[in-house]
């Protein structure tokens, strides 16, 4: 008896499932995306999906837009569309136009970072254009646009052509206040011909807003000058007249050295070893040691270039991308307040060196 009457009491202090939420009562968010041409006019369009069976695949159910005068206004104006609530817990894609991110971008993720059921693995990617049609125009061949959106940049991060990140990870830079890394997404545009979509690089952010881009070339070559190659990156450069070699880079080490003098502006050092293998280069007479030698050094050569290049377009852009600010306040935060780094960034003196090393030629015949 005693126990039958413990066992009763115990489930009085069980706790229940207040916050349930039925799936049936809600509108499950795939995708989304957002133009706000201006602060006070922000349009948000969702993706819903339409579930599939072993006979017909999931696809897009349904597209819906509204505007208000913030995100979450232009929420409540789709909710009142549909009749009912919306579950943002398995987005796998945020579309933002160019046009949207010229000023503060936090206004239009708020309401994603304060809604504790958001998915933050979500893909931020920024568009060239307005984000919208990127849902309403009709892609060749694919029933789910999000999931199409979702896979097509993680093909790119793997090839090392688009900044690894998410929600949670652009955030990091946004509320970063000792000057780290600087905030970047993949940039895409629609191809209306072709009915799809196109990797066109990434949008360099300052502060809270986009002010650069690079092309596909210059972020692989970020990238590895960041030491973060993914599964592949190639690189494609003239070796001899009127021809060239694609190259996969294997390997690549850098070192960094920051130099604050106690007057006169700061320096940096880079250097990188960069091991390869040929994977394109019909001229194919790699087997000669001192011919070796020679495109080692046409290939540092012009890596180094690019490099340089690509350095010159995010200190245009005011894009601490490589955390740079972060390292030289490490090394002597008071120094660092006397730089004033928003305008001694893009005048900073950086030193790149690069050493490529041959290690596969490939198979010949």
């Amino acid at each position: 008896m005693k126990k039958w009457i413990g066992l009763g009491l115990s489930c009085l202090l069980l706790t229940g499932c207040w916050d349930e939420r039925q799936l049936k009562d809600q509108n499950i968010i795939l995708g989304a995306a957002i133009d706000a041409p201006s602060k006070e006019e922000i349009t948000l369009t969702i993706a819903l999906p339409q579930p599939g069976n072993e006979s017909q695949p999931t696809t897009t159910k349904q597209i819906v837009s509204a505007t208000g005068r913030t995100v979450q206004e232009s929420i409540s104006k789709i909710d009142h569309k549909i009749g009912s609530g919306l579950q943002m817990g398995k987005m796998q894609v945020l579309l933002i136009s160019k046009e949207s991110v010229q000023h503060d971008i936090y206004p239009l993720l708020d309401t994603l970072y304060r809604n504790a059921v958001s998915s933050l693995n979500a893909k931020i990617i920024i568009t060239e254009g307005e984000a919208e049609p990127f849902f309403r125009n009709e892609l060749e061949g694919e029933p789910l646009y999000s999931h199409y959106y979702n896979s097509l940049i993680r093909s790119a991060e793997a090839l090392t052509i688009v900044p690894k990140t998410n929600l949670q990870l652009f955030a990091s830079p946004l509320f970063d206040k000792n000057d780290g890394e600087a905030a970047m997404a993949p940039l895409l545009a629609f191809n209306k011909e072709e009915k799809t979509a196109e990797v066109k690089g990434t949008a360099l952010f300052d502060d809270k807003h986009m002010t650069g881009e690079l092309s596909v070339a210059e972020t692989t070559m970020l990238l590895l000058m960041k030491d973060e190659k993914e599964k592949e990156a190639a690189l494609t450069y003239p070796v001899e007249k009127d021809k060239s070699m694609t190259i996969r880079v294997e390997e690549i080490k850098r070192k960094m050295k920051i130099h604050v003098p106690k007057d006169g502006p700061a320096t940096v050092d880079l250097s990188y070893q960069l091991r390869y293998r040929t994977i394109d280069y019909p001229p194919d007479h790699l087997g000669d040691k001192k011919e070796v030698k020679e495109v080692d050094k046409k290939l540092s050569g012009e890596i180094k270039k690019s490099m340089e290049k690509t350095m010159d377009k995010i200190q245009e852009a005011h894009s601490d991308v490589l955390g740079i600010g972060l390292r030289v306040h490490a090394k002597d935060p008071d120094r660092f307040k006397q730089l004033n780094w928003d305008t001694a960034y893009p005048e900073l003196n950086v030193k790149i060196n690069v050493k490529a090393e041959l290690i596969e030629s490939g198979i010949t015949f």
